[in-house]
C-alpha cells in the first residue's frame, strides 16, 4: 500500500503535493499567477537568471520568479529583445512590504492611465522601485514623464534601463537616425 501511494505522489505536480490534505497537518492553499504554477511544476523551463545573477542583492526568489515571469510574458507578446533604453521611474521606496505594495499600486495607477505602458516593479536592495514603459529614446521617455507628472505623479523621472523591444521597433529607430 505504501509503494502505491509513493508512486501516486511522484506523479503529482509539486503544487498539488503542497495543497494535498494530510491528516494531522494544516492545509496549504496557493493563490498565484498560473505562469508561476507552471514554472514551479516544471511545465515551463525556468530562465537561467533565476539560478544565477550578476549582482549581489537581497532580492527574494519570489520577486526574481515574478521578474522572470514578466520577461517571459514580454517575449510571448513579441517584446523579446533586451536593449539599453529608458523608462520612467514612478516610485522609489524602502525595503518594507508596504513599499512593495505601494510600488505595485503606483504601477497599476499609471498603467490604468496609460494602458500602452507596461509597469516593472523590482527590488534592488535596499529599495523597491516601479518603472514604466520601454522607450528607445530619451525624448520619448521624457514626453511620457511630462504626461505622468501632469496626472499627479510628481516624482516621475526618466532613468536609463534595460528595456524590451521588438525587432521592428529597433529597425524603425535605426531608420529614424
Amino acid at each position: 500500500m505504501t509503494a502505491f501511494s509513493t508512486v501516486m505522489t511522484a506523479q503529482e505536480k509539486f503544487t498539488e503535493q503542497l495543497q494535498a490534505e494530510v491528516e494531522g497537518q494544516g492545509i496549504i492553499t496557493i493563490d498565484q499567477d498560473p505562469l508561476l504554477t507552471d514554472i514551479l511544476n516544471g511545465d515551463i523551463a525556468v530562465p537561467s537568471s533565476v539560478a544565477t545573477t550578476s549582482r549581489v542583492s537581497a532580492i527574494t526568489t519570489e520577486t526574481k520568479v515574478k521578474q522572470d515571469a514578466d520577461e517571459l510574458r514580454g517575449k510571448a507578446s513579441g517584446m523579446h529583445q533586451k536593449v539599453r533604453g529608458y523608462r520612467v521611474q514612478v516610485y522609489f521606496g524602502g525595503n518594507q512590504r508596504t513599499n512593495q505594495t505601494q510600488a505595485q499600486k503606483v504601477g497599476t495607477r499609471v498603467t490604468g492611465m496609460f494602458p500602452e505602458l507596461r509597469a516593472y516593479t523590482t527590488f534592488e536592495s535596499p529599495h523597491w522601485r516601479c518603472r514604466v514603459g520601454d522607450f528607445i529614446t530619451y525624448d520619448d521617455a521624457s514626453a511620457y514623464m511630462h504626461k505622468i507628472k501632469a496626472r499627479g505623479i510628481a516624482e516621475a523621472m526618466v532613468v536609463k534601463s534595460e528595456i524590451y523591444v521588438t525587432a521592428e521597433q529597433l529597425k524603425k529607430e535605426q531608420q529614424r537616425k
